[in-house]
């Protein structure tokens, strides 16, 4: 008997829908919402891809509503959480030329709506709330006409809001990178990375345009001229006067964050000791949480320490540093799946492939687009194929069933 699905009939009406709008505004007919809400169907992925808008859900939170979670392998607690098969990474790299046509024509949109400024922040806001959910097949969607319109928008936009628009659009082209760098496409994230940075400079917000350069840091991961990097990141953290807002204090303790976790890459112990040091001290004039669309806070400076730790390869300490605890639930879950990925790592080193399994399948189901691809989830597993034995080896061949190669070198997206 088909079971009732009554988070997904709570959200829509939160989201202030009958059966009758939420079918009219996802073009499906009624019959579909009240098969769909019973239980009796389930939507198909494009219909997913249009529902979850509606609806002011992220992909993967609809998913939960309509039980699509990552089965669990009842036999040992590190085989909870293997993943089912998905089209996600399908329909993200599908859109990739949509969103390069999008970035061709900024300065020769295609007609179209524009709506008013605060309906544009409201529709960037959820953008934002996207990418740091990763929740990457709905924003690659989304994210064409997103950017079309706000293109249409700054062209027409009298002098004294341009650089309310020019905002708008360095976080839209934030989310637009992190789709091309998570997904390989490295000279398209450089190319989206130059265009951020015009706009963040076009705000007129300084900070903005030290969060640019933190975004700009991903150049160097995928180039491996961390050196580099980090200089520009330790510059960009100079400029910033950590002392006169929250906001400020943020900026410059990411911008620390992530050079700390370039030098330990680039196998320098001392400067990445330095660097996180740094972070942890403003980060105690910060409350926990997203400032200019990057987590900062205590609890981010130590899924950090973790990261360098495993960069150096001390499993010990990247061991001691997650034992006893978790990120907390609000933080993003894209912060969140990093942190049981990089103890995925520390647990490989320390030559424990239960509980490297065990972590990963952690962070898929916290986020399971970002793990899809990741190049260290790949290359560990691919590793553990042949490795492991018996029952570990069955849930290892069924968490890399589901896994895709990835297109380019690993990156670092905290």
């Amino acid at each position: 008997m088909a079971e009732r699905r009554d988070d997904l009939i709570a959200a829509r009406v939160a989201a202030g829908h009958t059966q009758e709008s939420l079918a009219e505004a996802i073009d499906v007919y009624p019959k579909s919402i009240r098969n769909w809400e019973h239980g009796n169907s389930t939507p198909t992925r494009d219909n997913q891809l249009r529902l979850a808008p509606a609806l002011n859900r992220t992909h993967q939170e609809l998913r939960l509503m309509l039980g699509l979670t990552p089965p669990a392998i009842p036999v040992h607690s590190w085989q909870i959480g293997a993943p089912e098969s998905s089209a996600a990474e399908g329909v993200v790299h599908a859109q990739i030329p949509y969103l390069r046509r999008a970035l061709d024509t900024r300065d020769v949109p295609p007609d179209g709506q524009t709506r008013t400024l605060n309906e544009l922040r409201s529709i960037v806001q959820s953008v934002v709330e996207r990418r740091l959910q990763s929740d990457y097949a709905t924003l690659s969607a989304e994210l064409p006409e997103v950017l079309h319109e706000l293109h249409r928008a700054i062209l027409i936009a009298p002098g004294s809001t341009k650089r309310q628009y020019a905002r708008l659009l360095a976080f839209t082209y934030r989310a637009t990178d992190a789709i091309a760098d998570k997904f390989g496409y490295y000279d398209l994230s450089a190319r989206i990375i130059q265009s951020l940075r015009e706009f963040s400079l076009q705000s007129e917000d300084s900070l903005l345009v030290g969060t640019s350069s933190y975004v700009r840091g991903e150049i160097f991961f995928a180039s491996e001229d961390l050196q580099a990097g980090r200089r520009i990141l330790e510059a960009a953290a100079n400029d910033i006067r950590f002392g006169e807002s929250e906001t400020a204090a943020a900026t410059y303790g990411t911008l620390h964050m992530r050079a700390a976790v370039m030098a330990a890459r680039a196998g320098n112990a001392l400067q990445a000791r330095d660097h996180i040091e740094e972070a942890q001290q403003v980060a105690r004039l910060v409350n926990e949480g997203i400032h200019l669309g990057t987590a900062f806070g205590a609890a981010s400076v130590r899924i950090h320490r973790l990261s360098l730790a495993v960069e150096i390869g001390d499993a010990g300490e990247a061991l001691r540093l997650a034992g006893g605890w978790r990120p907390p639930f609000a933080m993003p879950a894209e912060r969140r799946s990093h942190f049981y990925i990089d103890l995925g790592r520390a647990s490989h080193l320390a030559d424990q492939p239960e509980r490297a399994l065990s972590a990963f399948q952690k962070a898929w189901k916290i986020a399971p687009e970002h793990v899809r691809e990741h190049p260290q989830v790949f290359e560990i597993v691919e590793y553990l194929k042949p490795e492991a034995r018996g029952e570990l080896r069955d849930a290892v061949s069924d968490f890399a069933a589901n896994l895709v190669k990835p297109q380019g070198q690993s990156s670092f997206g905290l």
